[in-house]
């Protein structure tokens, strides 16, 4: 149909952008075509190449083109001396071993293989018990005559055991970094409510502290090391509903840790 008069043209798109799109992409392939050459291709092709490429771009023929490659068209490696990352730095107690790490696993080692050489020497494996849990020894005073029931009163045997054990604890401390020893009571759970006792939470605390007080009479231990603290009848190790069970939940155990702080360290608040 014949345009009508005074009808606009029709407008093309300006393609003006490809003539230096295709030159850029034209240079862009001879420079990998140059580095894929100097990389791969002995000197005498090379040569051949950049000759090529000289003629194509119209560069002289006298020119030295070549020597703008090192010799032979090899781009050498890229010596990068890369120094190997620093070790990473250890804080103390910074080791997976079950026993401890650092500067305090021949502590910890030597107070379990002295409490264990103590047991065994004196068959006391039905009264004392002995376990590694994680970087703390264990020590539960497991014996069914430790406390009568309803009662914190501590025994002439259980007074002994306590003595033995503050010695083997004083044997193995650092002075400059003493090892931190949780004491805790442990009930059966029969009730109780006295006006001493309110609860087995009072009875499990007073076990406890009567215990604390007879590991402490030996006067060279450091009593900033050591808690209390009691759980009642919620952490029982035997069966409730029998006698013989409440008898070996009445017990007192403690943990023994490795130490946190340095005993210069520790502030009073």
């Amino acid at each position: 149909m014949a345009r009508r008069k005074g009808e606009p043209h029709e407008e093309h798109a300006d393609e003006s952008w490809l003539i230096p799109y295709s030159d850029l992409m034209t240079l862009l392939l001879a420079l990998f075509i140059v580095l894929f050459a100097s990389s791969t291709i002995q000197e005498e092709k090379f040569k051949a190449i950049m000759s090529s490429l000289a003629s194509a771009f119209g560069v002289s023929e006298g020119s030295n083109v070549i020597e703008m490659f090192p010799e032979g068209g090899i781009i050498p490696p890229i010596d990068i001396n890369i120094p190997p990352p620093p070790p990473p730095r250890r804080s103390e107690g910074d080791d997976g071993d079950k026993k401890g790490g650092g500067m305090f696993e021949n502590q910890m080692d030597n107070l379990y293989a002295s409490l264990e050489r103590y047991v065994s020497d004196n068959s006391l494996e039905g009264t004392i018990g002995l376990d590694f849990k994680g970087e703390n020894v264990l020590i539960t005073l497991k014996s069914d005559i430790w406390f009568q029931s309803g009662s914190a009163v501590i025994t002439g045997e259980m007074v002994n055991q306590g003595r033995t054990l503050s010695a083997l604890l004083r044997d193995n401390q650092d002075a400059e970094h003493p090892l931190e020893i949780v004491v805790t009571g442990h009930t059966d759970n029969v009730p109780i409510r006295t006006s001493r006792y309110p609860s087995n939470w009072y009875l499990s605390m007073e076990r406890a502290f009567n215990f604390l007080a007879v590991l402490l009479e030996n006067k060279e231990l450091d009593p900033g090391s050591f808690s209390a603290r009691g759980y009642g009848e919620y952490q029982p190790i035997a069966d409730n509903g029998t006698p013989e069970g409440r008898q070996i939940n009445r017990r007192v155990e403690l943990m023994v840790s490795r130490p946190n702080r340095t005993a210069a360290s520790k502030t009073a608040y």
